[in-house]
């Protein structure tokens, strides 16, 4: 059995997401190190990174309250408390609700942008066999339609008054 630890350096792990506050070491959600950086200043609107970032934690929020990446395909089932009636969970209905009507505001170009950060919680990767110049461009443009997104994920939630 190897014992030996390996040590990694501060660079390495704050470029993984991980900082350190006072209450201890913390690792950054995808959208949180995009904010960071300033990725969801893009495009001229009327909404910051601070309003983006608000929404697509809401948008997370809801879908990790509807247990949809749960496995149980019998959610239907699910009683609110151990009594002999089966009542269900009317709170997880409504949040599915808020949540699919929230995703069917966001046009389907700018979609796989703001799932594969808001739900995936991925970083994509550029880093393909193509020229700096390119990956630049394809980090841009992929950015503006996370922003674009957001932004109609916020016109949503001030449409239907839902308080991000």
């Amino acid at each position: 059995m190897n014992t030996e630890t390996e040590y990694t350096n501060k660079q390495k792990l704050e470029s993984q997401g991980f900082i350190r506050t006072r209450h201890g070491v913390y690792k950054l959600t995808a959208l949180e190190q995009i904010y960071r950086k300033g990725c969801l200043e893009y495009s001229e609107t009327t909404y910051g990174g601070q309003d983006r970032l608000r929404a697509g934690e809401k948008l997370s929020s809801d879908y990790e309250k509807s247990h949809f990446s749960t496995v149980n395909s019998g959610w239907q089932n699910d009683k609110i408390d151990s009594g002999h009636y089966k009542l269900y969970d009317s709170d997880v209905n409504y949040i599915r609700s808020r949540y699919l009507t929230a995703v069917r505001s966001i046009p389907r170009e700018f979609w796989p942008a703001v799932r594969q950060i808001c739900i995936e919680n991925k970083i994509p990767n550029f880093e393909k066999e193509t020229s700096s110049r390119k990956r630049t461009q394809y980090r841009y443009l992929w950015y503006c339609d996370l922003c674009r997104g957001l932004d109609r994920l916020i016109d949503h939630y001030r449409r239907h008054k839902i308080h991000i």
